[in-house]
């Protein structure tokens, strides 16, 4: 089944959500840095397969 393709606006909108979520909840820097690493590693992952599917 392929992955859904959702538009980049769509994907910075979620990571950026989701970083400012972890900031309010009273993470420490160093782990939102962390977060924000896998997290864009994880979407370069899943565009760039979906690429070499289609």
């Amino acid at each position: 089944m392929p992955a859904p393709h959702l538009p980049r606006r769509t994907w910075a909108a979620a990571f950026t959500a989701v970083l400012v979520l972890a900031l309010n909840q009273g993470w420490p820097a160093a782990d939102v840095i962390k977060l924000a690493s896998a997290l864009l590693v994880l979407i370069a992952l899943v565009i760039g397969a979906s690429s070499h599917s289609e």
